[in-house]
């Protein structure tokens, strides 16, 4: 069985909303890694990943977010985490990566934190 992962990024004055649906694992995280080092490269380092549509998340997933913020963070910019579903959630708090990441229930909330 292979991972799908969609991706579809809109924008909201300098913040950069990244939807994801499917699974963030180590066959898909090289597309999402790709993605945000692009809007990087263009400049953008507000990014919100909303994951509302995100059914699994493994741990090269999580290292994939944990390196781009801190790659954000150094650049003066941050990511953040928006509507994970429960299980995703459940992954986030047992690895303590809710400690991390600010973590929002909308968008709003997380565009209004930057």
């Amino acid at each position: 069985m292979s991972s799908t992962l969609s991706m579809k990024a809109s924008a909201q004055g300098d913040v950069v909303i990244v939807h994801l649906s499917g699974a963030l694992d180590a066959t898909t995280s090289p597309a999402l890694d790709a993605a945000i080092k692009k809007l990087i490269g263009e400049g953008r380092k507000k990014i919100v990943v909303e994951m509302s549509a995100l059914t699994f998340i493994a741990s090269a997933g999580l290292g994939l977010l944990a390196a781009l913020r801190k790659q954000l963070k150094t650049a003066g910019g941050d990511l953040r985490i928006v509507a994970p579903t429960a299980a995703v959630l459940d992954v986030f708090k047992l690895l303590s990566f809710d400690k991390v990441f600010s973590i929002s229930a909308r968008v709003e909330d997380a565009v209004a934190g930057f």
